[in-house]
């Protein structure tokens, strides 16, 4: 008599539209498209931007209030107001002190896909890119110096957002939509366990973007690539410092 094997499928769980909703504001508030302080987009613009039922936005919408994502306002006048999500940054040090393997394979996914987008954006970027990107870097050396001297958590996520843009614009560069999905999953996933305990800015956050956006401009795969490289590990050694602590 034949064991039976295991099989390789499973039922199909049908995704209620709510959760899909939820996942893309989700996603734009980790990417700091929208930052805390900000007004979303009405319950009848969401619902046509996401082409959904004003239900289904509502639904989704109970869901990011209960996890303190957003404010409600109710009645006229009101509204959707990101904001900052609460965490408790001694908690979170030392959750990541027990997932240090989590940490790792999230810094080594994070430079398997940037380097690579760092340097596709070094042979394909159009001069409208690369302008874009010197005006976020001109706008993040603007920030650092303003949280530098103010170590307030708007100043940090003013830093952080525009960070995000800054890489997120290079993935663009990269022509690659695939590439471009793989590079924000990436700084989620890092961003989600990593980003809450960085609750002030140390003055080499911004050391490498200009060394990084020189080697596009140049169109240097290579130096650009590695240029991101360190960049990424720089950050993994001030979190593995910040740990010590």
């Amino acid at each position: 008599m034949t064991a039976e094997r295991p099989s390789a499928l499973s039922p199909v769980r049908q995704i209620p539209a709510h959760e899909l909703v939820v996942d893309q504001m989700r996603r734009a508030l980790e990417l700091g498209q929208f930052r805390p302080g900000d007004r979303l987009p009405t319950e009848r613009e969401l619902s046509e931007m996401l082409d959904v039922s004003r239900t289904t936005v509502r639904t989704a919408v109970a869901v990011l209030e209960r996890d303190g994502l957003i404010a409600v306002r109710r009645g006229r006048g009101g509204g959707f107001t990101v904001q900052a999500p609460p965490v408790d940054p001694a908690e979170m040090r030392r959750e990541l002190r027990r997932n240090k393997r989590a940490i790792r394979d999230a810094f080594d996914y994070r430079i398997i896909v940037e380097t690579g987008a760092t340097r596709l954006a070094a042979e394909r970027r159009r001069a409208i890119e690369l302008a874009d990107l010197r005006k976020l870097l001109v706008g993040m050396e603007a920030a650092l110096d303003a949280a530098l001297k103010d170590q307030s958590a708007q100043r940090t996520t003013e830093f952080q957002t525009l960070d995000t843009a800054f890489h997120m614009g290079i993935a663009q560069a990269a022509q690659n939509d695939r590439l471009l999905d793989a590079v924000a999953d990436a700084r989620r996933r890092m961003w989600l366990p990593v980003g809450a305990i960085f609750g002030r800015l140390e003055p080499n956050a911004n050391d490498y973007h200009e060394s990084i956006l020189e080697a596009i401009e140049n169109r240097d795969p290579e130096l650009a690539g590695s240029r991101m490289e360190a960049h990424i590990n720089d950050t993994r050694n001030t979190l593995e410092s910040w740990l010590k602590r």
